[in-house]
């Protein structure tokens, strides 16, 4: 195809864009309320996906130290820990550290009074990649139990239930994400449909003259691209605008969860946008060829 026939479809989509601005105007508010669903429901993923790998980050390991070990067996340990498969960062806590930790946790330090930091075994915490590993790391800790580890510590039934909440999370968005698309498609189909119906006899005039089946086509499926872009560009920016807003109020209307960290309305952006004008040009471009197709008798 020439640049002067990419031009032409182009000036051609721009033109019936303007002089059919009614349904137009229709198709682009049909596909910006789909797209704003499927937005407002991407937001509330990513959220709830979010909070689940905080959790999943906050799931760590303890392995605690055996209280003869000297600082080379130490060492040799914590070799041995970074070496395991899917182990992040393997962090040692000496008697000092515990002491100070647990001194932290209480208002009135008298509390601590006559217990020494000896008392307190030493440790490494450890964090691990992907929290689907979390077995996989134990099996392979509870091997070198004879180096000088004298306990295990870890919370296997609370990292079970996050990654099946995690998984049941990211299958569920998608699934639904595909059906409010399949939905948008359907609906601005038959919108599109409309449009091409009224101008079925200029349809039947370029036929009659030799034109293409592609060459009548591609005015249309730019035009329906078109349509779809501008159409996804509305609840982006909508989403984009109302998003820190919202969660402000929701922040404030229930301080049970004020506490809890969402995604930055700019993180949402970044992955909204392009996925919403993707999602907008192939609505806009389904829609067209689809409704295009009978009366071009392909």
């Amino acid at each position: 195809m020439s640049f002067r026939g990419i031009r032409y479809f182009i000036g051609e989509a721009f033109r019936s864009l303007i002089l059919n601005r009614i349904m137009a105007v229709a198709s682009i508010l049909t596909v910006a309320s789909c797209i704003l669903i499927v937005s407002v429901f991407v937001c509330l993923a990513e959220n709830i996906d979010f909070f689940l790998r905080q959790i999943e980050g906050s799931i760590g390991i303890t392995a605690f130290i055996e209280d003869d070990i000297d600082a080379e067996a130490i060492g040799e340990i914590h070799e041995s820990l970074l070496r395991i498969d899917h182990v992040q960062s393997v962090l040692f806590r000496s008697h000092t550290d515990a002491f100070e930790t647990v001194l932290a946790t209480y208002e009135d330090p008298s509390i601590l009074e006559g217990i020494s930091p000896s008392d307190f075994p030493r440790s490494f915490n450890i964090a691990i990649s992907d929290l689907r590993y979390h077995d996989e790391v134990v099996i392979q800790l509870e091997a070198l139990m004879d180096m000088g580890i004298d306990r295990i510590r870890q919370d296997q039934n609370i990292a079970r239930m996050v990654v099946t909440l995690s998984n049941m999370v990211r299958w569920i968005s998608w699934v639904l994400i595909l059906i409010l698309a399949g939905v948008s498609i359907i609906i601005i189909t038959n919108t599109i449909r409309i449009t091409v119906n009224a101008r079925q006899g200029e349809i039947n005039i370029m036929k009659y003259v030799g034109a293409t089946d592609w060459f009548i086509r591609w005015p249309f499926l730019i035009e329906g691209i078109l349509i779809g872009v501008i159409g996804s560009l509305i609840p982006v920016a909508a989403v984009w605008i109302g998003y820190s807003h919202v969660i402000t109020m929701v922040q404030e209307g229930m301080p049970i969860i004020e506490f809890i960290e969402f995604r930055s309305a700019h993180e949402i952006f970044v992955l909204l946008f392009p996925f919403a004008l993707f999602l907008g040009a192939l609505i806009g471009a389904v829609g067209s060829g689809t409704s295009i197709r009978k009366h071009l008798h392909v």
